[in-house]
C-alpha cells in the first residue's frame, strides 16, 4: 500500500510538472506573438515622420514611400538606422530603431 501511495505522488507530481511547463511555453508564445512590429502601425508612421522629407517621391535614393519601396531596401534602412547614419538631421528614438530593426528582423512583413 505505502508503495501505491509513493507511486501515485510521483506520478502526480510529474504530471503537474509536465501541465505547468506547457502552461508557461504557451504564455511565452503568445507574448512572442503579441510583440510582432507591424509595418503599417510601427514602421510606415516613422518613415512618415522622419525619412520622406529627404527619400520621398524625386528625393534621395531609395525612395521610401511605400511598403514595397522600404522592404526593397529593408537591411539598408535597417543598416542605416541602426548606425545612426539616418536620418540625418534627425535622431530616431530607441524605440523608433528597435521597431524597424525587429521589424526587419522579422522578415519585413507587410502587415
Amino acid at each position: 500500500m505505502k508503495s501505491y501511495i509513493k507511486y501515485s505522488t510521483i506520478c502526480a507530481i510529474f504530471l503537474l510538472t509536465v501541465f505547468f511547463t506547457a502552461c508557461i511555453s504557451n504564455i511565452e508564445e503568445q507574448q512572442e506573438e503579441l510583440t510582432k512590429v507591424s509595418f503599417i502601425n510601427d514602421v510606415k508612421p516613422i518613415m512618415d515622420a522622419r525619412c520622406l522629407s529627404c527619400h520621398g517621391a524625386g528625393g534621395n535614393f531609395p525612395e521610401l514611400k511605400n511598403y514595397s519601396e522600404v522592404s526593397n531596401h529593408a537591411a539598408m534602412v535597417k543598416s542605416e538606422v541602426a548606425s545612426g547614419r539616418m536620418p540625418k538631421g534627425a535622431v530616431l528614438t530607441a524605440a523608433q530603431i528597435k521597431s524597424i530593426v525587429d521589424w526587419v528582423d522579422e522578415g519585413a512583413l507587410d502587415n
